[in-house]
């Protein structure tokens, strides 16, 4: 590492070399002009209108925490500069590579030069954008980060959202918001037209356009001012379209795939399940882009803070459903010391002389847990899937605890009659294997288990899913026959998974070799069908369908 300390001119000519202007512990070196060659590492720690040119490589250049007034120009390379947080002033010209600029600090002057160019806002920030020259530039918001940018010159650029509460601000040109969520703010600072549809992105005109891509009949904040823009082809939103289809599984006299079909066809203009799969199949392959494919085709946003629950935003409704707010906790915890508790006709049983944390699951799920979940269940299916319904042929449920070795956070167990198929006792069973380190402060049942390749979710959410099953199995004869991508998929659907399962959802979107391999078997149970590389491929491919499935049968004409 060679230390640059006083102000003066360096040229390299050499390469993979590591310089640094200035240092923590000595006066910051003024005027530095720093000529790099390629492929170097430049740390301007503490620098004062430094001017630092790299030569063609791959280099990174960091202005740290004390560095003002820098000006970074790049050459053919792609490079790397990063900003930190206490850096002011800085000029960058990005040169003619593929370049990408990480922000942290206050404000910043960026022109970028020929290539495809990636601006990572990571902190509020106030951006000078010169894009006379670009290709495409991309800017990308991080930790709820907000940005004030003025753009110098015309172009199309992207700004894509994180999981968190952004602004986007039109600063002329051509805007593409990707990744919307339904606390977001677009602020428009000048006259605009009416927002329009077009497939499912909303068109707003102003002296250009903002496209924000699948935003069809959602809820928009445009300068404080919410607006719903479009509607759905069929007169129907996604979430409609599985209530109907849900219905339809529920008076079905057919078992197996077959009532599957029967619910497909009276919900939907497809024949059957097969062919919705082989749909979703080809769309796939078309796209061959898993981010693509899932905000295209599914509805389902891995950026925003919507679990992708079916009640929630990414589904068509106004409201964003959040990993805390998903299972709607409200008022003070109660202390249960009873055998049994009964809960929108459900009656619930519990164990003897619990203690420690499992007294505090059985006061959750007393306080709101199960009365949550059965909510959240009959908001998500409708008014059938109660256990008061008049077709639930069981209405009791004995809640176990056990210590098992196995990857399972809760179970439901349903024996059933196997002449008519109707369940006549139901059990669920709470793993503490993942649960005894619950947080008993936290309303939504968090847990400090965290070990490989698993952490526990929240155990409210584990509950809606468990619960999910119950109802089902309660209200639809034969339950147990129906395809096992069915059953998972509608309980992952209650709650939402882009938060959980984003691994599996961008594996199995991204190959539809292993997306047809999860879903093929209509027989098989869930334990018995593995993809390479997905943990739990049935669960996350059985969302992703019926996701699928209703955005496609809304968008029908």
């Amino acid at each position: 590492m060679k230390i640059i300390s006083t102000g003066r001119t360096l040229v390299s000519g050499s390469r993979d070399e590591q310089f640094q202007i200035g240092a923590p512990n000595i006066s910051p070196p003024q005027f530095v002009t720093l000529q790099g060659g390629a492929n170097n590492f430049i740390n301007n720690c503490n620098g004062h209108n430094a001017l630092i040119k790299v030569g063609d490589g791959d280099n990174v250049i960091i202005n740290s925490d004390s560095a003002v007034n820098a000006t970074v120009i790049c050459s053919t390379g792609d490079d790397s500069i990063v900003n930190s947080t206490g850096a002011k002033n800085s000029s960058i010209v990005t040169g003619n590579g593929s370049d990408t600029v990480d922000i942290w600090s206050a404000d910043a002057t960026i022109k970028f030069g020929n290539g495809s160019n990636l601006v990572r806002i990571c902190a509020d920030t106030k951006l000078s954008l010169d894009v006379s020259t670009s290709d495409s530039y991309e800017l990308k918001y991080f930790n709820g980060a907000k940005a004030d940018v003025t753009r110098i010159n015309g172009g199309t650029y992207t700004l894509r959202g994180s999981a968190d509460e952004n602004i986007f601000d039109y600063a002329g040109g051509n805007m593409i918001i990707e990744s919307y969520g339904g606390e977001d703010l677009i602020r428009i600072r000048q006259p605009f037209g009416t927002a329009k549809v077009s497939g499912d992105d909303v068109i707003i005109p102003v002296d250009g356009s903002i496209v924000v891509k699948n935003a069809r009949a959602h809820t928009l904040n445009i300068n404080g001012h919410k607006t719903i823009v479009g509607s759905y082809a069929s007169g129907s939103t996604p979430q409609q379209v599985i209530k109907k289809f849900m219905a339809a599984l529920d008076r079905t006299k057919l078992r197996g795939i077959s009532a599957v079909d029967e619910a497909v066809r009276k919900s939907s203009k497809f024949s059957e399940a097969d062919e919705v799969i082989a749909c979703m199949i080809n769309d796939c392959k078309r796209l061959r882009n898993a981010d693509k494919f899932l905000r295209d085709c599914c509805n389902i946003i891995l950026d925003n803070a919507d679990t992708g629950a079916i009640t929630g935003w990414d589904a068509g409704n106004s409201i964003v459903k959040t990993n805390e707010s998903i299972v709607d906790e409200r008022g003070a915890l109660k202390i249960f010391r009873g055998q049994s508790f009964i809960v929108n006709g459900l009656k619930v049983n519990v164990p003897s002389n619990p203690r420690g944390v499992q007294q505090n699951i059985i006061n959750g799920l007393y306080t709101w847990w199960v009365k949550n979940a059965l909510d959240l269940i009959e908001e998500s299916y409708g008014v059938a899937y109660r256990f008061d319904a008049p077709g639930a042929s069981v209405r009791e449920i004995n809640v176990e605890f056990i210590n098992d070795d196995t990857s399972a956070l809760a179970t439901v167990n349903h024996r059933y009659n196997t002449s008519n198929g109707r369940a006549n006792a139901l059990t669920l069973r709470i793993n503490m294997k993942y649960y005894n380190e619950l947080n008993s402060h936290d309303v939504n049942g968090s847990t400090a288990y965290n070990r490989g390749n698993i952490r526990a979710s929240f155990l409210d959410r584990t509950l809606a899913h468990e619960f999910t099953h119950a109802v089902m199995a309660a209200n639809i004869d034969f339950f147990s026959d129906l395809p096992a991508w069915l059953k998972e998929g509608t309980a992952e659907l209650t709650h939402g998974i882009s938060d959980e399962r984003r691994n599996d959802l961008e594996t199995l979107a991204g190959d539809p070799n292993k997306l047809y391999n999860a879903l093929k078997s209509h027989t098989a149970d869930a334990a018995q069908i593995h993809v390479k590389n997905v943990l739990a491929p049935v669960y996350a491919a059985g969302f992703m369908l019926l996701h699928y499935f209703a955005k496609k049968v809304a968008n029908m004409r």
